[in-house]
């Protein structure tokens, strides 16, 4: 599980930051012309995927907070929130076809969408960050 979670927080990274990514490592055009088709639904899934680990940590709170170091709780959580943010970006145009017609939802999407919109090259850029230190922290 914890492999999965961060392969799919490098990959939510390096989808929301692909101009940056193609910027610095030409070579990288050929793999995100690949996985970019996808990036709706890889982030629908990444999203659905950090609300079960936030509602986990909820459920876990107080096993976490007297076995592991506080430290290390906020880096887990602050990791899964921008896996959510990264996947509700990304994923905005696929809520808004499943919601239908429903000006509310379409409403709160686009209000989320002005908020978060602005930051998603430099969240993808902390998703890899993120994810490379959870690799790290799981390796030892």
């Amino acid at each position: 599980m914890a492999f999965v979670f961060v392969t799919s927080l490098l990959l939510i990274g390096v989808i929301a930051a692909s101009n940056f990514v193609e910027n610095k490592i030409p070579q990288s055009k050929v793999g995100l012309s690949f996985i970019k088709p996808y990036g709706k639904w890889i982030g629908l899934s990444a999203m659905v995927f950090g609300l079960y680990l936030i509602i986990k940590v909820i459920i876990h709170l107080g096993a976490f907070l007297k076995y592991v170091p506080i430290a290390l709780v906020i880096i887990k959580v602050v990791s899964y929130l921008i896996l959510i943010v990264l996947g509700f970006l990304l994923a905005q145009s696929l809520l808004a076809q499943f919601s239908g017609k429903n000006e509310k939802i379409d409403e709160m999407l686009k209000a989320g969408v002005d908020k978060f919109g602005p930051l998603k090259e430099k969240l993808g850029l902390a998703a890899i960050g993120a994810g490379l230190l959870n690799l790290l922290l799981y390796i030892t």
